[in-house]
């Protein structure tokens, strides 16, 4: 146990943690299985920082407040199946789950179904018996109140989908000025664009203007961050644990972000660093505490990261003169055995472990390398600059180089075969061409002027394929992100307003868009222009827009105010820990109470750090003062 609690005292909670046979200990040590946070005024706490140097885990005690002993279901949870037959007959339906199983209900397997399902019933019938009877079953299996508002944390800096597309991690920097904070990880349910999980980052993620500062595993279960300038760690996105498995703190210490790539199985990364060999950089474990390496290259803690030993080719020799080479934007193979990078200048795959380069080719310019690994694409020298295609096995050009207007490159996957987009800045258009570089057809599209074309334009990000590569979208000049199918004849099918301010364009699953700014993150739907979820960042507590004076006034014993803004820049609170007898408590104005729909585009239940479910579907204890709070929570 670290720091000081103000849930109850520690020696409560010791003795609560041993009644449940837990062997609580003084000294963090490998042997240790969990360390629970309080808060003592300082970060980090000694027994804290202990844990992050161990990669023992780190948990908030609210975690241990709001525990729940789980038993595992004898029976089966009711399939798609069994509930279509009831779907429209609300009191059949109803009686279903009410003798359901919960004990058996597993979110990864059961909620989708089951919440496509009442959106439909909820479509047709409107809220019924049997969502309230739902959402009450899943709070008991340990549903949590979030809203997406965080005290700390500035603009976004990176974002990225996972794997699957269903999630978009997003991290955010310190708030200006705020040089002792933290940043938060944030992720986000794409289907309902909803936060279903933050993590807070101490000195906040990433750095402006770089980008790959977020990296997902292979697998989806890890996120890698640039962190705290320097550092490079991974999380678990949908876990309780507040520190990373494990970071490594290896660079030079310049003021920006580590320059890393995290392999495919989310435990190593190769991070850029200057080295007395001659091919830069190292890999790092990143799942066993802290590695750090200092400016002088004396190994202080952790496992020693693997240096890239093999020497350069002297081809590569020849060609780099007396220079260098040294990734600037790197990303590593999806089997495991290359890095796929440039410097901005040259091209280059080198194998792992040893580090032997396989290519080097001159590019002058940024390189973008299809999702298969097979091409890489770069616009080299000339006037006019002419798209080259290399081989990625191989560095040679796949195709005769072709007159392209200079653009930032965006490459996508139809099925087996890969395809290039090159949008071009300020009304330019897109460009369109094959995995050859053959040009298919042009986009008469009126592009922004910032396309993230350069290495420090790591926000923009003005282009999204979608997974099947049929179709993409594009922002534009005048503030839309254009929606156009891409077979045969390319046509476009959408346009959708975007926030003041957007930069950036993700097509996650679904079809659902995410559209985000330095301060704003739109869910969109790409083809309906259905608003999911839309959230603007860094406003600041109005009292006279509130019940509450104070944004984190106490409401009775260890509960506080969480305060959030609504889209009319009033403001709300739910309890913080959302636990216990303020598990569904929400301070809000009178007008709230009779339109809960206000709270709805805010506020979720989330399930297992994964899924959200709609508050509407449920019951919420709103109350229009502080003291209607405090009174509730003395009765609970």
């Amino acid at each position: 146990m670290a720091g000081r609690f103000r849930t109850e005292s520690a020696a409560k909670l010791r003795m609560r943690l041993q009644g449940a046979g837990a062997n609580v200990v003084d000294e963090v040590s490998r042997s240790v299985d969990l360390v629970f946070d309080g808060y003592d005024g300082g970060y980090p706490n000694e027994r804290v920082a202990a844990a992050e140097r161990l990669g023992v885990p780190v948990l908030p005690v609210e975690e241990l407040l709001a525990s729940r002993t789980r038993r595992t279901g004898s029976g089966d949870f009711p399939g798609h199946a069994d509930l279509e037959m009831v779907q429209d007959d609300p009191a059949a339906l109803l009686q279903l789950l009410e003798e359901a199983d919960w004990s058996a209900f597993e979110p990864e397997r059961d909620l989708l179904t089951l919440r496509a399902l009442l959106a439909g019933v909820e479509e047709r019938h409107g809220v019924t018996g049997a969502h309230r009877l739902a959402t009450e079953r899943l709070r008991e299996h340990g549903a949590r109140l979030r809203h997406p508002y965080t005290m700390f944390g500035g603009d976004f800096q990176d974002y990225a989908l996972s794997p699957c597309g269903r999630y978009l991690a997003t991290g955010r920097g310190l708030t200006k000025d705020d040089y002792d904070g933290t940043g938060p990880l944030q992720v986000w349910e794409m289907a309902t664009g909803r936060l279903v999980n933050t993590i807070d980052v101490m000195y906040g993620v990433g750095w402006p203007g770089r980008r790959d500062t977020v990296q997902w595993s292979a697998d989806g279960t890890r996120v890698a961050l640039a962190f705290c300038t320097n550092n490079v760690g991974v999380w678990d996105p949908f876990g309780a644990r507040t520190n990373p498995y494990g970071s490594a703190d290896v660079t030079d210490g310049y003021d920006a972000a580590a320059i890393f790539t995290l392999a495919p199985d989310g435990r190593r990364a190769y991070i850029s660093m200057s080295s007395e060999h001659e091919m830069m950089g190292c890999v790092a474990a990143l799942d066993e505490g802290k590695v750090f390496y200092n400016d002088y290259r004396h190994h202080n803690a952790g496992p020693e990261p693997a240096m890239l030993t093999e020497p350069l080719p002297e081809e590569a020799k020849e060609l780099l003169k007396n220079d260098y080479f040294a990734f600037r934007r790197v990303r590593w193979s999806r089997d495991g055995g290359r890095l796929l990078g440039d410097d901005d200048t040259w091209a280059a795959v080198v194998d792992l472990p040893g580090g032997r380069m396989r290519w080097l080719a001159l590019t002058a310019g940024p390189v973008a390398w299809s999702p298969d690994d097979r091409y890489a694409a770069a616009l080299t020298p000339g006037r006019p600059r002419r798209l080259t295609v290399f081989d990625g096995s191989t560095g040679q050009p796949v195709g005769d180089p072709v007159a392209q207007a200079e653009g930032s490159l965006h490459w996508g996957m139809r099925g087996s075969e890969a395809r290039l987009a090159v949008v071009v800045e300020d009304g330019g258009g897109v460009d369109v061409h094959d995995a050859h570089g053959r040009h298919r057809y042009h986009l008469p599209i009126a592009t922004a002027k910032r396309i993230g074309q350069h290495f420090y334009d790591g926000q923009a990000r003005p282009w999204a394929w979608e997974s099947t590569g049929d179709f993409a979208a594009c922002l534009t000049a005048d503030g839309r992100a254009e929606v156009w199918s891409l077979g045969d004849e390319p046509a476009r099918v959408g346009s959708i307003e975007a926030p003041d301010g957007t930069q950036a364009v993700l097509w996650g699953a679904d079809g659902v868009l995410a559209l985000i700014g330095a301060r704003t993150l739109r869910f969109v739907g790409a083809f309906t222009g259905a608003v999911l979820g839309d959230f603007v960042f860094g406003r600041h507590f109005d009292s006279e827009r509130s019940p509450l004076d104070d944004e984190h006034a106490t409401l009775h014993g260890m509960f506080r105010s969480d305060a959030f803004p609504l889209t009319d820049s009033s403001w709300c609170a739910i309890a913080d820990p959302a636990v216990g007898p303020a598990a569904a408590l929400v301070v809000a104005d009178e007008d709230r109470m009779d339109s809960p729909d206000d709270l709805d585009a805010v506020l979720a239940w989330t399930v297992g750090r994964r899924f959200s479910w709609p508050v509407r579907w449920g019951r919420l204890d709103v109350v229009a003062s502080v003291e209607a709070a405090s009174a509730l929570l003395r009765l609970g």
